[in-house]
């Protein structure tokens, strides 16, 4: 701590709950909602396991290696999380002040809020936005791509 003092058992505690509820609740959340999005759209979800089934074959294990070899299925992930995101908005205190291209500003120690959930619906950003896009991440970084990852918002 900045003082030199402890926390309290009583404050550990606290803190431990919330790192608890933040890695196991929101991966949950985000399981069950990429789920849903695949259950309600069946020809995705074949889709999703017909490139699972043939990079895995016969009951192998997936590895770190096999995530770069499903695009399609981590589209499908990406598109879910943008439409259902299990953080659905963030506050942080800036910690410099920050100007805007257009010249407006906020003074540091302000207290923001990030709404993904509001990102991640606008019409302006997403046509159509309540609607599942499996397409958008298709080309992520190339021209014409979005380049957006919902996930690291």
């Amino acid at each position: 701590m900045k003082n030199g003092s402890s926390l309290s058992d009583k404050d550990l505690r606290a803190e431990v709950d919330t790192f608890m509820f933040e890695g196991h609740d929101t991966t949950a959340s985000g399981i069950s909602w990429i789920l849903y999005a695949l259950a309600t759209h069946p020809e995705h979800q074949q889709r999703c396991r017909k490139e699972i089934q043939s990079l895995l074959g016969d009951g192998a294990s997936i590895t770190w290696d096999h995530l770069d070899q499903m695009p399609y299925t981590t589209m499908c992930i990406k598109e879910a999380l943008r439409l259902y995101p299990p953080v659905p908005a963030v506050g942080r205190e800036l910690s410099k002040p920050i100007t805007f291209p257009d010249g407006r500003s906020l003074p540091k120690g302000i207290y923001v809020s990030l709404n993904f959930y509001a990102l991640h619906h606008n019409p302006k950003v997403w046509p159509n936005p309540e609607e599942l896009h499996w397409e958008a991440f298709r080309h992520e970084g190339a021209e014409g791509g979005c380049g957006l990852d919902p996930a690291s918002l």
